[in-house]
């Protein structure tokens, strides 16, 4: 089955048809015989109502992903071949940063014979914000064996392969689209984040500037304008353009942890709460997001709060080194609470592999014995502290370091290479919407799979800016 153009739609009129006064029956063939499920067009009416209930949660403002999510889910177990519901599902599921299960239900669809050509670019977008450029690679060239002068394909391929530091053969795919199209503002946007990988960054600033001259609302260009900025340590103009890209684009989870990061940087807390809770407020479980949320939560004299989200985090997130020896802190010298602190002490020992004679090994030892001493006349379990990192000041942890998807994008978001290796950028192109995969769930649903602008995935940092992946 081809799907040029898979749009929403909900069978009111049908619905509506659906009622009628039963047949009388004997009480006892009523009792033996089940009730088959009313069906609308060969769906089962409770299908097409959590379908439509799907619908309706997209169409909010904001969209409500979690609640659309949950309806489609519902939909397609009532009837696993509602092809539609399953792209809308799919959609969602990128909107929520899920995309190994939006790669998923993408592969439903393709066994069900969807052979659009959206589906596929969709599929391998999907796997290419779930860390897999490789497999994502195979989905964009089998579009390109297909379709040879498919420029969609080509500037996804470019952005795999800027996931995989391959930056000659990227920026081969780049030529290859601007000598067809030389406006065409995925493919230059993509050039820009090689420059930018290169360091190259007047270039890298020429180019995102360009794309913003073709098209002034692009979120995602002025994302990556602002980390060649700040990059350039041009703070101030960087801010700006964090702003106009949240401003154009308030859904750019990227730009917010960017802003956010400054914030940080700047011992702005409040504003940068604002912006951490703003991302979790879609991602609730967003790593980087509730590492940054509880940095700022710090500095803002919460140390409760601070805590509570820290253990959430490892919760989510692992054992990482900077959150463990942070909420360790917290507990000893803001909380007064060293049986807590010790706990969290030999974790940060254990990962780090500390050497006999290393400090932190010495505070846990006093802690525990003056956990167990009878009450002195002094000074409680204070000691030295546990050295280390102090609070706040370095952002979201090692937010938003690692390099990853297109150029430096949005991989390994927890490792810390600096600013501007996240993910925000981008995209991974109209390989999966972007911008709402076309006119599916009435205007933000998932009806073009490969429309749109980019493959927005959750930035995966807050410490520096991050940066972009990208295609289109």
């Amino acid at each position: 089955m081809r799907l040029d153009r898979l749009i929403v739609w909900v069978a009111l009129a049908a619905l509506v048809g659906c009622g009628g006064t039963p047949k009388k029956k004997d009480p006892i063939e009523k009792k033996a015989t089940p009730k088959a499920e009313k069906k609308v067009d060969g769906i089962p009416v409770s299908a097409v109502e959590a379908f439509t209930g799907g619908v309706e949660a997209l169409q909010k403002k904001p969209p409500a992903y979690v609640e659309a999510a949950e309806a489609f889910e519902q939909a397609t177990k009532a009837y696993p071949k509602y092809t539609v519901a399953w792209l809308n599902l799919a959609y969602s599921y990128e909107r929520l940063g899920r995309y190994k299960e939006a790669a998923a239900a993408y592969r439903k669809l393709i066994e069900q014979n969807v052979t659009d050509k959206g589906v596929t670019l969709a599929l391998g977008r999907a796997l290419l914000l779930s860390g897999e450029p490789e497999q994502a690679i195979t989905e964009f060239e089998s579009v390109l064996r297909d379709k040879p002068d498919d420029l969609q394909a080509r500037n996804n391929l470019a952005a795999a392969y800027l996931a995989k530091k391959d930056l000659k053969t990227s920026l081969r795919y780049v030529k290859e689209v601007l000598a067809v199209q030389p406006k065409n503002v995925p493919a230059i946007i993509n050039l820009g984040l090689i420059y930018l990988a290169q360091d190259k960054l007047p270039l890298a600033l020429l180019m995102f500037n360009k794309a913003i001259g073709f098209e002034e609302k692009n979120a995602r260009a002025h994302n990556n304008l602002g980390l060649t900025f700040y990059k350039l340590n041009r703070v101030p103009s960087a801010v700006l353009s964090f702003e106009k890209a949240i401003n154009f684009d308030p859904t750019m989870d990227d730009a917010r942890l960017n802003l956010a990061s400054i914030y940080l940087d700047y011992l702005d807390y409040p504003a940068a709460l604002e912006q951490f809770r703003a991302v979790r407020a879609r991602f609730p479980k967003h790593y980087q997001a509730m590492v940054g949320e509880a940095n700022a939560l710090y500095g803002t004299g919460d140390y409760e709060g601070a805590a509570k989200l820290y253990e959430q985090s490892l919760e989510v997130g692992g054992d990482h080194a900077e959150v463990l020896i942070r909420v360790g802190k917290i507990y000893e010298e803001q909380m007064g609470e060293p049986k807590k602190a010790v706990v969290f002490y030999k974790r940060y020992i254990d990962l780090e592999k500390l050497p006999a004679d290393h400090q932190l090994r010495a505070t846990v030892k006093f802690l525990e014995q003056a956990a167990t001493a009878p009450p002195p006349g002094g000074d409680g379990a204070g000691g030295e502290g546990a050295g280390g990192d102090g609070m706040g000041g370095e952002g979201a942890g090692d937010g938003a370091g690692g390099e990853g998807m297109g150029g430096e994008g949005a991989g390994d978001a927890a490792g810390g290479e600096g600013a501007g290796d996240a993910a925000g950028g981008e995209g991974a192109g109209d390989a999966g919407g972007g911008e709402g995969a076309g006119d599916a769930g009435g205007g933000e649903g998932a009806g073009d799979a490969a429309g749109g602008e980019g493959a927005e995935k959750p930035a995966e940092g807050a410490e520096k800016p991050a940066e972009g992946d990208g295609a289109s």
